[in-house]
């Protein structure tokens, strides 16, 4: 039996894509791909226990495939030169009274460009009090935010299907040659609801796909993992470089991250650094990301 769950283990890591996404729990179980690996482990306790070679074998086939789907990922990125400008991105929690404090957390850190989810009226003068003197640049839409060291210019605002804004696309006069910013906050998935998330990642996907620009950044809030289904497509066009830390570079919950639904997307741009910061206040923590 152990050996037969090893290779169903095995199978759901190879094949999840095929499982029929039942009022999106497909989306809710590629979530948490990376968490079979635990189930393997304790697979392979059992077939020590047990002295089965063949479950063994199979637990070690297993292995052997989560391995190569996250191994790499796993381990430290590399960086590659050193970072022209930085952009944090967080999503600080709606109605949370220490917003102002995860503003100046961040800013601490030498972020160039600060990026923030689900403000709120509250929040967005608190945050604003403590960020706007070093960043005077800002955009605002609906509950996203964007505080920058760099002149911004054509802001657009961006609903991506959802029917009312949250999103929004700049363009940050960057050193050399200016910079695409897309600050996105997606809707949530939980069981049977799941099509706005859904929407929102197709729109998105669409935009870039039809923008032009040389250099492109998106960061947010995605309520979705890269082992998403829904996600994947955004991949062809985008990259994400690994945590320059060991670990998947977890985001959700701050207090014990399970998920890693915070991202920074790339185009034309390379991710020299890539950092998930400390709980700091918020349900989720923050990415700091170096980009050259």
């Amino acid at each position: 039996m152990t050996g037969l769950l090893a290779l169903g283990v095995g199978a759901l890591l190879l094949w999840h894509g095929l499982l029929p996404d039942l009022a999106g729990s497909a989306s809710l179980f590629e979530t948490f791909l990376p968490w079979l690996g635990a189930v393997i482990l304790a697979l392979g306790l059992a077939a020590l226990l047990r002295l089965s070679l063949f479950a063994g074998l199979c637990v070690a086939a297993a292995a052997a495939i989560w391995a190569g789907i996250f191994v790499p990922s796993l381990l430290p990125g590399m960086g590659s030169g050193s970072a022209g400008i930085t952009v944090a991105s967080e999503n600080i929690h709606a109605d949370n009274s220490a917003a102002a404090s995860i503003a100046r957390d961040l800013a601490s850190r030498g972020a160039d460009v600060i990026a923030l989810q689900e403000l709120d009226d509250t929040s967005r003068k608190a945050v604003s009090s403590v960020l706007d003197a070093a960043y005077p640049h800002s955009a605002v839409v609906g509950t996203v935010g964007v505080w920058s060291r760099f002149a911004i210019t054509d802001e657009q605002r961006l609903d991506l299907g959802l029917g009312w804004d949250r999103a929004l696309s700049i363009d940050l006069a960057t050193p050399g040659v200016s910079t695409r910013l897309y600050a996105v906050h997606l809707a949530s998935v939980r069981p049977g609801q799941y099509e706005q998330r859904d929407t929102m990642l197709g729109r998105l996907n669409s935009t870039l796909k039809a923008d032009t620009s040389d250099r492109v950044v998106v960061v947010g809030d995605f309520n979705a993992a890269t082992t998403d289904r829904e996600f994947t497509p955004l991949l062809s066009a985008m990259t994400e470089a690994p945590d320059s830390d060991l670990g998947l570079g977890f985001t959700w919950p701050a207090k014990f991250p399970v998920a890693r639904l915070d991202h920074a997307l790339v185009r034309g741009v390379t991710t020299v650094s890539s950092t998930v910061l400390p709980d700091n206040g918020s349900d989720h923590r923050g990415i700091l990301v170096g980009l050259r």
